[in-house]
């Protein structure tokens, strides 16, 4: 696995360097902003792990170019709540225990990535009916711009339980005499195709159920703790708000902060089609 370090501490650096490499990590080291950039343009990583304020700027101003996930480390954790490439932030001091734990379940996904380009809320869903099923090597993703569908076999019948938790569409399907499962999700995670969307900063609906897509916004703490106040006075209004796509660091900066319950979209969803309307399904 390789590994872009950057931290402008070479003590630090250095340091983090050769424990990682004694676990097997292929790492390269930079101290600035410039630095990382021009390693990521000259090379690619499995991950980048990296403090967030350095001498010439945030790492926001390079992990914007990763295509990979990153890990954030920093003593004000607030402020890289609004990231999007960050999977996770770690509060200074590091323990390291706790940095190469990170590093394996970020590994595990790696190799069993999705398309990079799915909106989170999906991609995560996949992810996890993937490890459900014990990452079968049969298991085909098929994206047709509205609807996500996972096919794969099912391995045990006692497994669809614990697929149906992760809501959309569930049928069980016989292939070539074997028992398969088919997954499908809307593709931008919202709970129904037919539940509205809009922006953070649109006009939002004055009653009813909608979905606020976060996928791209950089709101900063402040912004995001503004959303969370006003997904509260709809709900007290009777109303329901579900909030797709948001950055991990942006939950788990509401979670550090106390404000878990604020966060309606972790309800579970679906599913939507009845097994009476299962041709309803697209053909593969």
């Amino acid at each position: 696995m390789k590994c872009l370090l950057v931290d402008d501490e070479a003590g630090i650096r250095e340091g983090l360097a050769a424990l990682l490499r004694r676990k097997g990590y292929e790492v390269t080291t930079a101290a600035d902003c410039a630095a990382a950039s021009r390693a990521l343009a000259e090379d690619s990583f499995d991950v980048v792990v990296s403090d967030w304020r350095l001498p010439d700027g945030f790492a926001s101003s390079f992990l914007g170019k990763c295509t990979c996930p990153a890990v954030a480390i920093s003593g004000h954790p607030e402020e890289v709540a609004c990231e999007s490439t960050v999977r996770a932030v770690l509060q200074k001091p590091v323990m390291p225990t706790r940095l190469i734990e990170l590093l394996g379940t970020l590994a595990v996904r790696r190799e069993f990535a999705v398309d990079p380009s799915l909106p989170a809320d999906v991609a995560a869903l996949l992810q996890r009916a993937l490890d459900v099923l014990g990452r079968p090597a049969a298991a085909r993703i098929r994206d047709d711009g509205v609807y996500v569908q996972l096919s794969a076999p099912l391995g045990k019948p006692g497994l669809v339980r614990q697929l149906e938790e992760l809501g959309g569409d569930l049928r069980l399907v016989t292939a070539r005499g074997e028992p398969q499962v088919e997954l499908r999700w809307c593709r931008d995670g919202r709970p129904d195709i037919t539940t509205p969307v809009v922006g953070p900063d649109a006009d939002w609906p004055p009653s009813g159920e909608f979905a606020i897509d976060l996928h791209g916004a950089r709101l900063g703490a402040d912004g995001f703790a503004r959303l969370l106040d006003g997904a509260a006075r709809c709900q007290s209004r009777g109303g329901r708000v579900h909030f797709l796509n948001m950055p991990e660091a942006m939950q788990s900066w509401a979670i550090s902060q106390g404000r878990a319950h604020d966060m309606p979209m972790r309800e579970k969803v679906g599913p939507r089609l009845p097994a009476v309307l299962a041709d309803l399904w697209s053909e593969p």
